[in-house]
């Protein structure tokens, strides 16, 4: 054998070799999808309803892939990675979008949205919140869908059912400004923090309290350093659903059709384990000794007429008329609801 005829058969046994090992066909398009809770929560079951039915959709050749636990980064990582195209979707709270468009404070009024899951989920789907969506596509992403995810309540190691109860208290706080103005509204001392970070703060006693819907809390575990939980249903822990404005430009109207298509149902299943999970996490918090506070509908009007009307004026003198307009619509959408 020449050392020509060597050479050129090495070369195509390694050509050969290496197609062997690659995967047979790749899809033409992938869509990683990012949120910072653990596997298994609500919201990542969710994600992974996506996936599971675009992957099997004929109109779209495409490879999704979830990523929980913050594995593409915190919050912050994520959010820029949509916006800048390296990640293709998230699943994100809405207080986390704040940083970005203020507009979406919105989402973190206490005492605001209705307490019937049914039309909170329909104002989901109005135009007030089409139009909200709207002021995303300047920062380079298209909002496709909100989930819901709970409402909040308060933990901490003593009952939290009057504002007495919170002055003075040091609490963990998303990072919105919105959300900031309702703490102080509530008394309390707001520090923001990692997400990750919180079970050992409330375990040192470096802050006392945080908010959170139970499943949530529930799978951070925070019923093992908190004694208490106090339920205020003040607020809504709402994700929505961000993609990359030219990735999601850039689909065939086949992919397109097929995410837009398997968003009702991921939105279901997040809804669905969220309700599952709170009866689960109430029986173990029974079983765990976690006193569970429910307040007095007298007691719940006091911290509404404290804590919302400064934050709707914080709101409207941050956001000038686009926010005051946004916010009567939401408004008239709920009482013509």
């Amino acid at each position: 054998m020449t050392l020509k005829t060597f050479l050129t058969l090495s070369t195509a046994l390694g050509v050969a070799a290496a197609a062997l090992s690659a995967p047979a066909f790749a899809a033409e398009y992938t869509m990683k999808i990012a949120h910072v809770l653990p596997d298994g929560d609500p919201r990542d079951l969710g994600a992974d309803k996506i996936v599971e039915l675009v992957e099997a959709d004929g109109r779209c050749d495409i490879d999704g892939q979830v990523f929980p636990s913050g594995q593409l980064g915190m919050f912050n990582d994520i959010n820029e990675g949509v916006q800048f195209g390296s990640i293709e979707m998230s699943v994100m709270p809405a207080s986390y979008i704040v940083g970005t468009e203020p507009l979406f404070g919105v989402f973190d009024f206490p005492f605001f949205w209705p307490a019937d899951v049914d039309e909170l989920l329909a104002l989901h789907k109005s135009p007030a919140m089409e139009e909200l969506a709207t002021e995303m596509e300047k920062h380079n992403m298209v909002m496709l869908d909100v989930w819901h995810t709970g409402y909040k309540q308060w933990t901490g190691n003593k009952p939290l059912n009057s504002l007495e109860a919170y002055d003075g208290l040091v609490s963990r706080v998303m990072p919105s400004p919105v959300l900031a103005e309702q703490q102080k509204a509530f008394g309390l001392n707001p520090v923001t923090m990692p997400f990750p970070e919180t079970y050992s703060a409330l375990q040192s006693g470096a802050i006392d309290a945080q908010e959170n819907p139970v499943p949530t809390s529930w799978n951070m575990k925070f019923h093992e350093v908190q004694s208490h939980v106090t339920m205020t249903y003040h607020g809504n822990l709402d994700q929505v659903i961000l993609v990359n404005m030219p990735w999601w430009n850039g689909l065939p109207e086949g992919c397109k059709a097929a995410i837009t298509d398997a968003m009702p149902e991921a939105n279901k299943v997040t809804l669905d384990q969220t309700m599952m999970q709170e009866e689960t996490a109430m029986g173990d918090f029974a079983e765990e000794g976690v006193t569970v506070v429910e307040l007095t509908e007298q007691e719940r009007d006091m911290m509404r007429d404290a804590v919302l009307p400064p934050v709707l004026d914080f709101y409207v003198a941050t956001n000038g008329e686009r926010g005051a307009e946004l916010l009567k619509m939401f408004e008239d959408q709920m009482g013509g609801s």
